[in-house]
């Protein structure tokens, strides 16, 4: 083990920083059954979870309870809704959703539409509630928000509430072989 002047082989794993260029900085991982440095290339991927939906007030059914379920949206876009829950106010959901964006994450605006299943006509809107991301995070929260409670309303009045959390994550991007 001579003096190397403080340098040393990476071992197996080991993150070492490596400068490209005087402003440009790149995280590598070693290879050690290639011997190779290769480089790390992150996406952000955000989760959403509708965990429950809560209280509801608001009653488009005349003989039974709502089959309430809900529509997400992210800036306009459509991402996908809950499984309808059959004839209840209240129900746990646990459903994930999740958005790979092009887009700073912190400019994304989600819409949740409870809807009323119904069978025979269009489901019913019930009532809406919205959550801008940039509100939260920019205010130095970490990157998750915990059980978040989103107050619904319809024509000014809350009708009911959807519980979920929003948890951003960097996922390393693998590339095709050439």
């Amino acid at each position: 083990m001579g003096n190397n002047n403080g340098h040393h082989e990476p071992l197996e794993g080991e993150t070492v920083e490596n400068t490209t260029s005087p402003d440009e900085t790149q995280e590598q991982t070693t290879l050690s059954w290639q011997g190779l440095c290769e480089e790390k290339r992150y996406e952000t991927v955000l989760r959403i979870v509708i965990h429950s939906i809560r209280n509801i007030t608001r009653d488009t059914d005349l003989l039974t309870k709502v089959d309430p379920f809900v529509e997400i949206r992210a800036n306009s876009i459509f991402l996908g809704a809950t499984k309808p829950q059959i004839n209840t106010t209240t129900a746990i959901v646990e459903e994930a959703f999740y958005i790979k964006t092009e887009a700073d994450w912190r400019t994304i605006k989600l819409k949740f539409d409870l809807k009323d299943q119904d069978h025979m006509t269009n489901d019913d809107l019930l009532g809406h509630g919205y959550l801008d991301l940039g509100g939260y995070f920019d205010m130095g929260e970490e990157d998750s928000l915990i059980e978040q409670t989103i107050h619904l309303k319809w024509k000014g009045k809350e009708i009911g509430e959807v519980v979920m959390s929003v948890d951003v994550q960097k996922a390393i991007v693998i590339k095709a072989e050439e």
